[in-house]
């Protein structure tokens, strides 16, 4: 792939994750969310690396700049390496092997790493003493469902969908 249109494509995921989660604030932050934006963590089935590391710069952007609250140095770093390491968990199970058991598989384990990862510094920020009840609550049992909705929901089917298009079924083929 030509490089220009490699750093177009990763400017493009982060426009759109930055876009999507400033848009759906309200939902997109605190203990209990459902970043939608995080959907576009699936698309690295199709578009590969350029969606992995465009996600991951637009989960920076958006949590450099949060709507409500000032940005966390926690929540900037760690909230981004989440996205990169689900993201690209997503791409290493799926890429030029796009089935719907794979791209299922994918948005679940996507899912629980984000949880696992925001799950475990969100109570740090939100709460003023911890306990591990705190960390499984507010944490775990908070980040989970959002991530199962926006992947497991929206993101497989996005994928699911746009697999069946020929226009991406050609352009996926050309990128394997």
């Amino acid at each position: 792939m030509r490089p220009a249109l490699w750093i177009a494509e990763i400017i493009i995921f982060a426009a759109l994750y930055f876009t999507i989660t400033f848009l759906l604030a309200p939902i997109s932050f605190l203990p209990f969310q459902v970043r939608v934006s995080d959907a576009l963590i699936m698309l690295s089935v199709i578009f590969g690396l350029p969606a992995v590391y465009g996600v991951s710069l637009g989960c920076l952007f958006a949590n450099l700049f949060p709507v409500g609250y000032p940005p966390n140095p926690l929540d900037i770093v760690f909230g981004s390496l989440a996205n990169l390491a689900a993201s690209y968990t997503v791409y290493r199970i799926c890429y030029s092997r796009l089935s719907r058991l794979r791209v299922i598989l994918s948005s679940l384990l996507s899912s629980l790493i984000i949880t696992l990862i925001v799950g475990s510094y969100l109570p740090i920020l939100v709460l003023p003493s911890l306990s591990l009840w705190d960390v499984i609550w507010v944490g775990y049992i908070g980040v989970l469902p959002g991530e199962l909705i926006a992947q497991s929901i929206i993101g497989s089917a996005m994928v699911l969908a746009l697999a069946r298009v020929p226009k991406f079924r050609e352009y996926f083929r050309q990128k394997s």
